[in-house]
């Protein structure tokens, strides 16, 4: 199952996406594209701070609470442990120019984080703009599969020998 959305748990306007894995390229770009339509700014001086940070943030964990809820519900899954146990997460930007996708790597048995591009493991597949939705939609796969589980950081020290 592909499961498709915003940064963060939107529920009250529906941007999460779950879709088989057998959907094709076009219906998975389609999906991708209706996100990144659906994308708004927020005005960094305007978020609350100070108590009405802490409120914000204890509304966000509920919302959290349910978009679980609803993953599981629609996953068929007992915990998040199962729906992590094979997951892969990819994510993406897009720009006037480009779509760019990134792939990731599971650092906790249920957290993904990204690869930085300095670890061996970073990969980025680039579209251009204008991009058909299968375009996408295989970009997005390719990222997905190139995710990995356990993504080691590159060696801290470099030793060259050269002979003469």
């Amino acid at each position: 199952m592909y499961a498709s959305g915003l940064t963060g748990t939107d529920l009250n306007h529906g941007l999460d996406e779950f879709l088989p894995i057998t959907v094709s390229d076009s219906e998975f770009g389609a999906a991708i594209r209706r996100c990144h339509d659906a994308t708004r700014f927020e005005d960094v001086d305007a978020l609350p701070t100070g108590e009405a940070a802490k409120a914000a943030h204890r509304e966000w964990k509920k919302k959290l609470v349910l978009w679980k809820r609803k993953a599981l519900e629609m996953t068929g899954c007992k915990n998040l442990e199962e729906l992590y146990e094979d997951a892969r997460y990819s994510s993406s930007r897009r720009t006037k120019d480009v779509y760019a996708f990134f792939n990731s790597r599971l650092s906790k048995s249920t957290e993904f984080s990204d690869i930085s591009d300095y670890f061996p493991d970073y990969r980025e597949f680039i579209v251009e703009q204008p991009a058909s939705d299968e375009m996408l939609g295989h970009a997005a796969r390719a990222a997905l599969d190139a995710g990995v589980r356990n993504a080691q950081r590159p060696p801290k020290r470099v030793m060259y020998h050269v002979r003469d």
